[in-house]
């Protein structure tokens, strides 16, 4: 819900304006959250059973699309329809139980939320904080549902919720969307990554970090410093405009930096809103995971919506939309030579400029999870970019694949993390 106006009246009969980053983000949102319960609780033996989804900054659940003359579902509709169609596209034959928390610093925005919008969406029935169960005709199977309202600063209300989410044990998902940095403190960011299983998808002004780089040594520095926990980093003293290719890999790095060790985030990922102009970014979507399936999922929603061009873009803002408006202003950027670089193929190409010599040439192999864990931050390809590139290389006899001590044949084959990815040089003998 980020933007410094951001309102909606108790009755709906005011509901904030949709711009056009916030329909990215929410469509961004719906996605992911959909393939993670399918991956997490759809997925295996038996998957996770247990969620709990807070929304830290959930405004009154509609907005106001002027463009197509109609009404918005935000973030806490489209959390509880993700979940659904996630569980009912993963057809287990056991419960699922699920928690949402939103939460407000406005009480006209939390009555809105439950008295306009969740009706109006179908979910009336999860108004009242009770359990409730949701069931599908299609196959046998619960969803419990529970929704909890509290009104109040995130900031104050963090530590309950790490407790309920503790208590609940299972996955948990933290969605932050912020008026500006004040708003959210590193210790808190920090605190919820310390929880097994959880995740952040967190809104990161960039604007507002701009502001403070130019003035690094002015007023809002000592508390910059005190809630974000930054000094020692954005010191680069070549920041003369922040507006060239180079500045903006610079502070996206030095976020990512920031965050990994001062918020103990094992993962991190960036989705970044490019509106007008060549390269100005307004925010990033910065995700936090302490998983790596978590990482991997968040990169193939991401592909989809991705309208950056790889390899260029992608070492300057890692995945990104650009906006009409952006279009209608600029067709493409200053430094990006135009139909040289196709996104798959690329993503290709990186994997073997930057892993191909080392898994060549590793005799004893190395596993796959291993190899996706120690490489997958660094660069633009996902889950199926790795395999279509390690299969090649099986195909070319380059590599081998081992799994539980047979090497496995085939044309092409779905990696799972346990094989062994090893080069075509070792010399054992496998009996079949």
């Amino acid at each position: 819900m980020s933007g410094s106006q951001a309102k909606w009246s108790a009755d709906g009969s005011y509901i904030h304006p949709l711009d056009t980053h916030t329909k990215a983000k929410h469509q961004i949102l719906e996605e992911y959250i959909e393939n993670l319960i399918i991956t997490l609780y759809g997925k295996g033996r038996y998957g996770e059973t247990t969620f709990t989804f807070i929304d830290g900054f959930c405004g009154g659940g509609m907005y106001d699309d002027k463009d197509n003359n109609t009404e918005w579902q935000g973030s806490p509709l489209r959390i509880i329809k993700a979940v659904r169609e996630g569980y009912k596209k993963s057809r287990r034959q056991y419960p699922l139980n699920v928690n949402f928390i939103f939460i407000d610093n406005k009480q006209d925005h939390l009555d809105c939320l439950r008295n306009y919008s969740m009706p109006k969406a179908g979910f009336g029935n999860l108004v009242d904080s009770l359990s409730h169960e949701f069931k599908c005709d299609e196959f046998e199977s619960l969803l419990v549902e529970k929704c909890e309202f509290r009104c109040g600063e995130f900031e104050d209300l963090v530590n309950w919720c790490v407790f309920t989410v503790s208590a609940r044990k299972g996955h948990s998902f933290f969605l932050l969307d912020p008026f500006g940095w004040t708003d959210i403190s590193m210790a808190s960011i920090r605190l919820i990554n310390s929880i097994t299983g959880s995740e952040i998808l967190y809104t990161y002004m960039i604007r507002d970090l701009k502001r403070f780089v130019i003035g690094k040594h002015g007023r809002d520095t000592a508390t910059f410093n005190r809630i974000l926990e930054a000094d020692g980093y954005y010191e680069s003293v070549n920041l003369k405009s922040l507006d060239e290719p180079a500045e903006q890999r610079y502070l996206r790095n030095e976020s990512l930096r920031l965050f990994r060790e001062k918020g103990k985030a094992k993962y991190a990922h960036t989705f970044s809103l490019i509106p007008k102009g060549y390269i100005v970014v307004i925010y990033y979507l910065m995700h936090f995971s302490q998983n790596l399936t978590a990482l991997q999922v968040m990169k193939d929603t991401l592909w989809k919506y991705n309208n950056l061009c790889h390899l260029f873009e992608f070492e300057v803002y890692g995945f990104g939309l650009k906006t009409v408006d952006h279009y209608k202003q600029s067709p493409k950027l200053d430094f990006y030579i135009e139909g040289t670089i196709d996104s798959h193929n690329a993503c290709i190409e990186t994997l073997d400029r930057e892993i191909g010599q080392l898994i060549r040439s590793n005799y004893e192999g190395t596993q796959f999870r291993q190899i996706c864990n120690d490489t997958m931050q660094q660069n633009p390809a996902n889950k199926k970019h790795y395999e279509y590139y390690f299969n090649r290389l099986r195909r070319d006899k380059e590599i081998e694949v081992v799994r539980k001590g047979k090497i496995i044949r085939g044309e092409k084959i779905e990696l799972q993390n346990s094989d062994i990815i090893r080069g075509t040089g070792n010399k054992q003998i496998y009996l079949f």
